[in-house]
């Protein structure tokens, strides 16, 4: 799943987010994880058209073995290891090399509205997008939480309130 947020793409694993400046630098990564990408479904917040071009277009690049130069992924390069030689074929032996992928190096912070949480009625997990949705009592819009790091911007008074409160999940994502 990538989601764009605060003009940075963000792609959020099972235990970890990776941040990237733009669309194309995903395709530093490996290719075996740009071809897991296309398999999930994206979630786009801002409704940012490119974002859903670029989906399709890996997905169509992918499909046709990454012939399109310019969304082609990282692929690795096998290099010897020097010296070494494999004692069942009695061959040497080789690893992968692979570039590091171009994520940003710092967590990219959402700006928080400062001691907004007073209407607050809930908050939950929802299992599909992994985000911690905030609901309120009176009628304005959920708030969404990709990263559990921006509660660090938010005020002293908004995170006790957070705390008070239990956040209800499924008993399938008790984990």
């Amino acid at each position: 799943m990538f989601v764009k947020e605060i003009h940075r793409v963000a792609i959020k694993a099972e235990f970890s987010i990776q941040y990237f400046s733009s669309l194309l630098s995903i395709l530093s990564l490996p290719f075996y994880d740009v071809a897991a990408l296309t398999k999930l479904k994206l979630v786009n917040r801002s409704n940012f058209e490119g974002a859903t071009l670029f989906a399709r277009k890996i997905k169509i690049n992918k499909r046709k073995g990454w012939k399109d130069e310019f969304y082609k992924p990282q692929f690795p390069i096998y290099q010897q290891i020097k010296f070494t030689l494999d004692p069942t074929t009695n061959t040497t032996r080789y690893k992968l090399i692979c570039q590091p992928a171009k994520v940003l190096n710092k967590i990219p912070l959402m700006p928080m509205e400062q001691n907004f949480l007073e209407e607050m009625a809930l908050w939950c997990y929802d299992s599909d997008t992994h985000e911690a949705v905030i609901v309120f009592k009176v009628d304005r819009e959920n708030f969404r939480m990709l990263d559990p790091m921006w509660i660090v911007n938010m005020s002293a008074n908004d995170i006790n309130k957070l705390f008070r409160h239990d956040i209800f999940y499924e008993d399938k994502d008790a984990h």
